[in-house]
């Protein structure tokens, strides 16, 4: 299996949690939940957040969505439209290679994009 095979059968586990905790703090805030990066840098192979500290401004507490001890992939949630919806975001390194993924949560889930490489390999 590929690391990007890997993450994507994690995130199909992972995304029903998380789209359940988005419901529930929409419900209590009147927004959803916006997630700066569990990991400083994408990670290249499974470790555990080390970014969750960083909130983003005016948003407070700090929310653990479901997220698992290690990962091997770092993950950021974005909102947009009020209320219209949130798009979860993967990265990761692979053989020096930074790849992402999108997964739109919104309205009209026009945001989701299949793997992409985003930064070239160091030569």
């Amino acid at each position: 299996m590929s690391v990007l095979s890997d993450i994507d059968q994690t995130l199909s586990m992972l995304l029903p949690v998380v789209q359940q905790q988005q419901a529930a703090y929409f419900a209590d805030h009147g927004v959803y939940y916006q997630m700066m990066w569990t990991h400083r840098d994408p990670p290249s192979d499974y470790a555990p957040p080390d970014n969750l500290a960083q909130v983003p401004i005016g948003q407070t507490p700090a929310v653990v969505l479901g997220l698992p001890d290690t990962m091997r992939s770092r993950v950021r949630i974005d909102t947009y439209g009020k209320p219209d919806g949130w798009t979860l975001t993967l990265q990761t390194q692979v053989d020096g290679a930074v790849w992402q993924r999108a997964v739109d949560c919104g309205v009209k889930q026009v945001r989701s994009a299949d793997w992409q490489q985003v930064v070239e390999p160091a030569p």
